[in-house]
């Protein structure tokens, strides 16, 4: 099952609580992470997910967290602003869970955001990103 949440409020997910795991990052352009990635993909890709992975948390204990898995696909201007509304796709365990996790997701990124260090010589490598977030086992 996969739940889309292209509508879920900015200053909603604001304004909810937050705790999770150091997300991964994967650019727009690929499925899941590029087998070899390339030293200023590297470096800007750490940033951005270092960035995320400070703010990433979520309630434990959550019923079949450990199957939740959250991916948030973000577009970027050159400041490293969020330019449009991020997609949200959650797959696996209970809908309330999968819910508190997205949600969770979100906050990390807004809060990290706008993104800093970001080589602008490199925009095209990071001008979009998909952040994938799932619990520490």
């Amino acid at each position: 099952m996969t739940n889309h949440c292209p509508h879920m409020g900015l200053s909603l997910l604001m304004a909810l609580g937050m705790m999770l795991t150091a997300p991964e990052v994967t650019h727009a352009s690929h499925a899941t992470a590029p087998a070899a990635v390339q030293p200023h993909e590297n470096s800007a890709t750490n940033s951005l997910r270092e960035d995320v992975a400070k703010n990433w948390n979520f309630p434990r204990g959550l019923a079949g967290s450990k199957y939740v898995r959250v991916r948030v696909h973000l577009k970027l201007n050159r400041s490293g602003e969020i330019v449009a509304e991020p997609k949200v796709t959650v797959t696996g365990g209970p809908k309330a869970t999968q819910q508190a996790m997205a949600a969770a997701a979100m906050r990390a990124v807004l809060r990290a955001a706008p993104f800093k260090n970001l080589p602008i010589d490199q925009y095209d490598t990071w001008k979009e990103v998909s952040l994938n977030f799932a619990p520490a086992l």
